[in-house]
């Protein structure tokens, strides 16, 4: 009965692995096209919920750091929807949404990890979610970005969004189709690329570009050195 459940767990584990992998792409995907833009949106959405069932695997009772983090995903996911049906000109509103995605990200990227180290053998499952945490740290760069961008007007060039004046009591998800570049941005500064199209112009935007950086290479030499670490063992033991 106990590898049974072993095994039931592991699957479920292999699938949230596969789902988180799915979502990030749909989103990076959906930012090339910009009529599908607001699939973004949703799957940001999705990736917060999917984000809080990580903590149901291989667990029978969830401890109060367990519901405290379930809690921190709900909190994300309403704080992005409020933002993103705000007039532009409530600049404030993004601040809930940085806060949130930042602490909620960075909290499942740690236990990722975690269950990364944890896996017995490394497979195409635990592949899938280490590419997926590195694509999340991406993707939840470039919200914070844009939500700083609503927040500071003009910390990003050249970007070019529309003033609050230009679009009156619109709200935010009206210019999604902008949201691209600054993802764009993101994903240069987590590979270290470095292009030079866009620039951080912005104190705190800078900040948030030098730490992308350093979070994307520390994230990658720890999930490497855990990968090659488990698949030597399972070599040795062979």
């Amino acid at each position: 009965m106990a590898m049974q459940a072993d095994r039931v767990r592991t699957r479920r584990s292999e699938k949230i692995y596969q789902l988180l992998l799915m979502l990030c792409l749909l989103v990076m995907a959906s930012f090339a096209f910009p009529r599908v833009t607001w699939l973004g949106s949703l799957g940001y959405a999705l990736i917060a919920l999917l984000l809080t069932q990580l903590v149901m695997l291989r667990k029978k009772v969830l401890t109060m750091h367990d519901r405290l983090y379930q809690a921190l995903g709900l909190i994300a996911l309403i704080t992005q929807l409020l933002w993103l049906f705000t007039p532009v000109q409530w600049q404030f509103s993004g601040v809930p949404l940085v806060l949130s995605w930042i602490l909620m990200v960075g909290w499942s990227v740690v236990r990722l990890v975690k269950r990364l180290a944890g896996e017995h053998q490394v497979n195409a499952s635990v592949l899938m979610g280490a590419a997926a945490g590195y694509l999340l740290l991406g993707l939840t760069s470039g919200l914070v970005m844009i939500g700083v961008e609503t927040i500071q007007p003009g910390s990003f060039e050249p970007v070019h969004i529309p003033s609050a004046a230009d679009l009156g009591n619109a709200s935010v998800i009206e210019w999604t189709p902008i949201f691209a570049q600054i993802n764009y941005f993101a994903f240069i500064c987590l590979t270290t690329v470095g292009f030079g199209d866009i620039t951080p112009v912005q104190p705190i935007a800078r900040i948030l570009a030098v730490t992308t950086a350093v979070v994307g290479q520390l994230y990658l030499a720890v999930v490497m050195g855990i990968l090659i670490g488990r698949f030597s063992s399972v070599l040795r033991k062979n």
